[in-house]
Formats: C-alpha cells, structure tokens, sequence
C-alpha cells in the first residue's frame, strides 16, 4: 500500500511539472495573433471608417505619434504611419506641408528624439467637455488640448498642445493646427 502512494504521488508530481512545462513554452500562443500597434494603425482605413469626433482624431494622431517616437519602425511603416497622420490634416496644412517636406521634417525629429534618447511614453487628452467648439469664417472649429509624457535619458517632462480641428465638407474633423501649450 505504502508503494502504491508512493507511485501515485511521483505520478501527480510528474503531471503537474510537465503541465507547468506546458505552461510556460505554449502559454502565451495567443498573444502573437494580435497585430502590432503599427499594424492595427497603417491597417485603418480611414476612407470607410474615420473617426467621427475631434477628440478621436487626435486620440488617432496621438496613437500615431506613440508609435512614431517610442519605438523604431521600419521604413516603410514610418511611410505608412505618416500618410495616415496626413490623412487627419485639412487641406490647408497639407498645402502648408507638402508630402516630402513633411516626411524629412518628420524623420528629423524623430531622429533627434532618438539621438537624446526621449520617448513619447503616453499621451492624455481633454474630456469630451474640454473640448471647445467656434464657428470662424462660417466653419466649424474645434480646440481639443493633448499632454505627451516624455521620458529621457535623465529626466522625463509633460509637455501640451492645443490641436485645432475644422469640419471638412464631408462632415469630417480634420487637423488645421496646433500650438504648444503654456
């Protein structure tokens, strides 16, 4: 009898180490099926689904900006994340910022924050009764405020801007401008 326990207590001793085995090699199998951040981004189609609010093209843009400057991306994907940013502009900025001007003014500084090893690590933005609406000039506008936590080498910081938005003629809030906050 006292073998017979013996057996069946190396036997459950057994089981269990090579179900934690099991465990900890195909565990997180599921985890790797879920697209990146900058898949999920350059995947949007913002022709079928663009966002419907001021606050959620900046929370977009915001997004874009995180991927841009805390992670390194590939050519291509800082290309693609950059066209879905222009994709938000008003066609006023963009005439401001012709598409090569705005990728070589773009890589620079996201170079510069990679040289001074600054990252954008998070970014909050005003509630949805923050966000101020004017008509200037017959058109619809919108001021939505946006803080960056960004971390560097020895120190971190907030910093803020003041996103300004216009209703486009399709009744979409596209990006006119910005200013630094304070």
């Amino acid at each position: 009898m006292k073998k017979l326990r013996g057996i069946i207590v190396i036997v459950i001793c057994a089981a269990l180490c090579i179900g934690y085995y099991c465990y900890l090699s195909f565990g997180d199998l599921g985890k790797d099926d879920q697209p990146s951040e900058v898949a999920q981004l350059m995947g949007k189609d913002l022709d079928q689904s663009y966002p419907t609010t001021p606050r959620e093209v900046v929370k977009f843009y915001n997004r874009i900006l995180l991927c841009l400057y805390s992670e390194p991306v590939k050519e291509d994907e800082f290309e693609s994340l950059s066209e879905q940013a222009r994709k938000l502009m008003d066609t006023e900025l963009l005439v401001e910022n012709p598409q090569q001007a705005y990728m070589e003014n773009l890589k620079s500084e996201v170079e510069a924050y990679t040289k001074d090893k600054k990252k954008i690590i998070s970014t909050t933005i005003s509630t949805s009764k923050e966000v101020e609406y004017k008509t200037i000039d017959s058109r619809e506008c919108a001021y939505v405020e946006s803080s960056y936590f960004i971390k560097g080498k020895n120190d971190s910081m907030r910093a803020g801007q003041t996103y300004i938005l216009r209703k486009d003629e399709q009744g979409h809030w596209k990006i006119l401008g910005f200013y630094k906050q304070g």
